[in-house]
C-alpha cells in the first residue's frame, strides 16, 4: 500500500513545482500561456489517476484469487487427511447398514364378556439390526435383535409390557439371514435363515412381526410389460424329537408355500398386484396335540384342535393416486380344503377373509396415513399361530386369532421426519359361542426410526 502512494505524492509535489515555477515566470508572458500550463498538467493528473485506479483494482483481483486457492488448498488437505483416517478403519466396515426403531405404546383393552374385563398398560418395542452386503450386493446378511415376550404367541410379539418390579426386560434374535442375488439369473433371490417375509400377504395370514424360519426361493421377470413372479418358502414351524407326558410321539411341523402372481399397470395410472397361493402344511395338528397334552399332563386333551391345514388364498391389490394421495385397496381370501373338525360350532369353519383401504403414505415430516379394515375368520380357515395377535377376543398374548370378526381402523401422521404419531382402534367379536362378547382395544403410539 506504501509504493502505491509513492507515485502520487511525488507527482503532487512535481505539480506543485511546475505551477510555482509557471507562476515565477507568468509575469513575464501572457496569462493565456499559464492557463493553458495548468490545463495541461490537470489532465495529465487525471490521466494518472485512472491509471493508478486500474492498477488498484488488478491488484484487489490478484489478492481474491489468491485467498480462493488457498481455501481450495485447505480443503483438498482436509479431504486427504479424511480419506487417510478412513483407509484405517476395518475394511468390514465398508458397505455396513445400521437401521433400528423404538416404540413406545399405550393400550387400553375392555370386553363385556367372561375372557377379560379391563386392561390398561404401557409397553415398550425396540428393535435394531444391521446389514452386510459384498459382491456389489448381490450377496448379504442381516440380523435384527427385538424386545418382545417369547410365552405362547409363537414369536409374533415384539412388545414389552411396563411391569414385573423393574426387572431386566429380554431381548432376541428377531431376525438373522443371508441372501444370495446373482447377477447371472435376474430377478432371482435366495434367502436363509430366521427371514424376513418375501411372501405376498396381508395380515389375514402373517402377523407383522412374525418371521418364518426356514428357506425361500423368489423369482421375477417382466413380460410384456407385465412383472410375473413366484415364490417358494420352505419353513420349520416346530421340530419335535421326543415323546410328551401323554407318551405321544410328535412329528415335526412343515409349511411348505407355493405362490405365483403378477404386478400389472392398469388404465388411470392404476396398479394391480394379484397372488394365488397354496399353504401345505405337514403335520400342523402334531404342534399343538404335542405341546398342549406335553403342558397338561398324561390325561391332557386337547380339543378343537384335530384338523390339518392346506389351504387356498388369493390376494388382490390395487395401488392409485387420488386427490393428490395414494390409495391402496386390497381384498384377500383364504379357504382350508383339509379341515376335518367335527367340534360342535366348528364343523366346517373353513374359511376368512378381509378387506381393506388404506390413504396415504409416511416417510417424511408432514406425511400421514389412514386405513380401515374388516376380517373374518372361521375357526379352522387359517393357522392361529401366523395371523395378527391383535385381532383377537382373548386376553392380551393369548394368541388366538379364529372364530373371530371386525372391524380395524388405523391413523398416522410424521410428526418430523424420523417421529410418527399413530393409534390404532380394534372392535372384535367371536363368530361363534357367545355373539355378545364385544372385545374393543385401543392403541396409540410413538415411534421414533434410526
Amino acid at each position: 500500500m506504501k509504493n502505491r502512494l509513492v507515485l502520487p505524492v511525488v507527482l503532487v509535489m512535481f505539480g506543485a513545482v511546475v505551477l510555482v515555477a509557471a507562476t515565477a515566470t507568468a509575469a513575464d508572458k501572457p496569462e493565456q500561456d499559464v492557463s493553458a500550463l495548468i490545463k495541461a498538467l490537470s489532465e495529465r493528473l487525471e490521466a494518472q489517476d485512472k491509471k493508478i485506479s486500474t492498477l488498484e483494482s488488478k491488484l484487489t483481483d490478484e489478492a481474491l484469487q489468491n485467498a480462493r486457492h488457498e481455501e481450495i488448498a485447505r480443503i483438498m488437505s482436509e479431504m486427504r487427511q479424511d480419506a487417510s483416517k478412513r483407509d484405517a478403519l476395518p475394511q468390514w466396515l465398508d458397505n455396513l447398514t445400521f437401521f433400528g426403531d423404538l416404540r413406545l405404546r399405550y393400550e387400553h383393552r375392555s370386553s363385556d364378556g367372561i375372557q377379560l374385563r379391563e386392561r390398561n398398560r404401557y409397553q415398550f418395542r425396540l428393535r435394531f439390526g444391521f446389514i452386510k452386503s459384498w459382491l456389489d450386493d448381490q450377496m448379504k446378511v442381516g440380523f435384527r435383535l427385538a424386545s418382545g415376550d417369547n410365552n405362547t404367541v409363537f414369536g409374533r410379539n415384539t412388545d414389552q409390557t411396563f411391569t414385573g418390579g423393574f426387572n431386566k426386560k429380554d431381548l432376541w434374535i428377531d431376525q438373522v439371514y443371508a441372501v444370495y442375488s446373482p447377477k447371472a439369473i435376474p430377478g432371482l433371490t435366495v434367502i436363509g435363515g430366521k427371514i424376513p417375509n418375501i411372501l405376498e400377504h396381508t395380515d389375514l395370514m402373517f402377523d407383522s412381526d412374525l418371521n418364518p424360519e426356514g428357506f425361500a426361493l423368489a423369482y421375477h421377470r417382466e413380460v410384456c410389460g407385465i412383472d410375473v413372479f413366484g415364490n417358494f418358502a420352505h419353513i420349520v414351524v416346530n421340530e419335535v424329537n421326543q415323546q410328551n407326558a401323554a407318551g405321544t410321539v410328535g412329528h415335526d411341523t412343515i409349511l411348505n408355500v407355493y405362490q405365483a402372481g403378477f404386478r400389472s399397470p392398469l388404465p388411470g395410472g392404476m396398479n394391480a398386484t394379484i397372488a394365488a397361493t397354496w399353504y401345505d402344511f405337514e403335520n400342523y395338528e402334531d404342534a399343538f396335540q404335542w405341546a398342549a397334552a406335553n403342558i397338561a399332563g398324561a390325561g391332557g386333551v386337547v380339543n378343537g384342535w384335530n384338523r390339518d391345514m392346506k389351504i387356498m388364498n388369493v390376494l388382490a391389490k390395487v395401488k392409485f393416486k387420488a386427490c393428490g394421495l395414494p390409495w391402496q385397496v386390497y381384498a384377500d381370501w383364504a379357504h382350508n380344503t383339509q379341515d376335518n373338525d367335527e367340534t360342535a360350532d366348528f364343523e366346517n369353519a373353513d374359511d376368512g377373509y378381509a378387506v381393506g383401504v388404506k390413504v396415504g403414505k409416511n416417510k417424511k415430516q408432514g406425511d400421514w396415513s389412514a386405513g380401515y379394515q374388516y376380517k373374518y375368520i372361521e375357526f379352522n380357515a387359517t393357522p392361529a399361530i401366523l395371523n395378527d395377535m391383535d385381532f383377537t377376543t382373548d386376553g392380551p398374548g393369548l394368541g388366538a386369532t379364529t372364530n373371530v370378526k371386525g372391524h380395524v381402523f388405523k391413523v398416522a401422521y410424521n410428526l418430523t421426519d424420523f417421529l410418527t404419531a399413530g393409534g390404532n382402534v380394534f372392535l372384535v367379536q367371536p363368530i361363534t359361542g357367545d355373539r355378545d362378547e364385544n372385545n374393543f382395544i385401543m392403541q396409540f403410539d410413538l415411534i421414533w426410526k434410526f
